[in-house]
């Protein structure tokens, strides 16, 4: 899966807590955005990190970890998101999966989640 760059415009995620890092904020708002929406779409997730920013969703009933990452852009403060899959060198099982339209699926799912949220915008695939 190639990665999601968008940026987020994200002073609604940090009404919780206005002392927080905007970047960890908005990246555990991402992850458990994604948590609860991708299923919708037949993806069954669980976060699989304590500080809520990865997820695993499954695929073809193999976990398949979703990084999200953001930082700020200097130029214009506004915060630059990425979506990555890390899939482990071990697991050649990704190469073997026979319909990659599975994992185009599962991108369409990503972009769609985030798109319906108005603090997000200026989606581009990388890779």
């Amino acid at each position: 899966m190639r990665k999601l760059q968008f940026t987020a415009h994200c002073e609604k995620h940090n009404l919780a807590s206005a002392q927080s890092n905007d970047c960890d904020t908005t990246q555990a708002y991402v992850a458990d955005l994604l948590a609860q929406q991708l299923e919708q779409y037949g993806f069954k997730t669980q976060n699989i990190c304590t500080d809520s920013k990865q997820l695993s969703v499954s695929v073809e009933n193999h976990p398949l970890p979703l990084s999200v990452t953001c930082r700020k852009k200097p130029e214009n403060g506004l915060l630059m998101c990425e979506i990555s899959s890390h899939p482990e060198e071990e697991q050649d099982w990704f190469s073997r999966i026979e319909i990659q339209s599975v994992i185009k699926q599962l991108a369409q799912a990503v972009e769609n989640t985030l798109k319906q949220d108005e603090s997000f915008a200026e989606f581009e695939w990388k890779g």
